[in-house]
């Protein structure tokens, strides 16, 4: 059992790290990818905004200010084992990000995911929850 746990750790923490760069490069430089990384029916909850699916919520974003996320940490825990040979995963995020204009002010963020292997692609890990936090 270790050695599995420690296997899904392992592919915890390197789809993490995959995730977070691609995800934050896509909000601030491709909105247009931003969909790809959602569950069907995932739930987000963007400051307090509620949004129902990966597509409603990519319309959301479309219509914000520019972004740029600076990804400062991120942590990632295994969740439930799959039985084949993954699992859905807990990933939080912080960092800081600018709302607007590049001389806008840095605010800090709070982002919070479950993450769940692809159907098709397993290891590939799609949102399924995200909550997303201004902290500053």
């Amino acid at each position: 059992m270790a050695t599995d746990q420690t296997a899904l750790i392992k592919l915890c923490a390197d789809a993490a790290k995959t995730f977070t760069g691609e995800f934050y490069s896509a909000l601030n430089n491709d909105r247009s990818r931003i969909g790809s990384f959602y569950c069907p029916n995932a739930g987000v909850v963007w400051n307090g905004n509620p949004v129902s699916s990966g597509e409603d919520f990519a319309a959301f974003y479309a219509k914000m200010l520019p972004t740029k996320f600076d990804v400062q940490s991120y942590d990632a825990q295994p969740m439930q084992p799959d039985g084949r040979g993954s699992c859905s995963f807990l990933l939080v995020v912080s960092g800081q990000v600018k709302i607007g204009t590049e001389s806008a002010t840095l605010r800090g963020f709070s982002d919070t995911f479950v993450m769940k292997p692809d159907a098709k692609e397993p290891t590939r890990f799609l949102i399924a929850t995200q909550g997303f936090r201004l902290v500053v």
